[in-house]
């Protein structure tokens, strides 16, 4: 145990002691609303307009609703046009309140892949 000792008091007079590193500067980011934190956001509100805001903003992550750049609803996806349909027509689009990329498991058979629903089994093993 000693050696070890006698070493790490070496190393410290070689290296010197660490350097504390100045922590960057992080933003509260607490009051940004998304879909963890927005009911906490909406009880703790007092301006009513602030709060409806809030609300909407669930409303539209709960119905995945499609908004533009400035954040205006382009449309709400149904069965005759779907929210991928929308973003290409209207660009700088995105779905709210889904993350982009990735399988949002429509090939279990809810909505969307009509062989799958119907219980085919070429459905399987492809990409819809």
């Amino acid at each position: 145990m000693s050696k070890l000792k006698a070493l790490k008091e070496f190393g410290k007079k070689i290296f010197g002691a660490k350097k504390k590193v100045p922590e960057k500067f992080k933003p509260d980011t607490s009051k940004v609303p998304t879909s963890k934190n927005i009911d906490e956001l909406i009880k703790k509100e007092q301006d009513p307009f602030v709060r409806n805001a809030y609300i909407s903003m669930r409303e539209k992550a709960k119905r995945g609703d499609v908004v533009d750049r400035g954040g205006n609803v382009i449309g709400t996806p149904s069965k005759e046009r779907s929210a991928k349909t929308l973003i290409d027509r209207n660009r700088g689009a995105k779905q709210f309140g889904k993350k982009s990329g990735g399988r949002i498991g429509l090939r279990a058979g809810s909505k969307g892949c009509k062989l799958a629903m119907k219980g085919k089994g070429r459905a399987y093993g492809k990409n819809s």
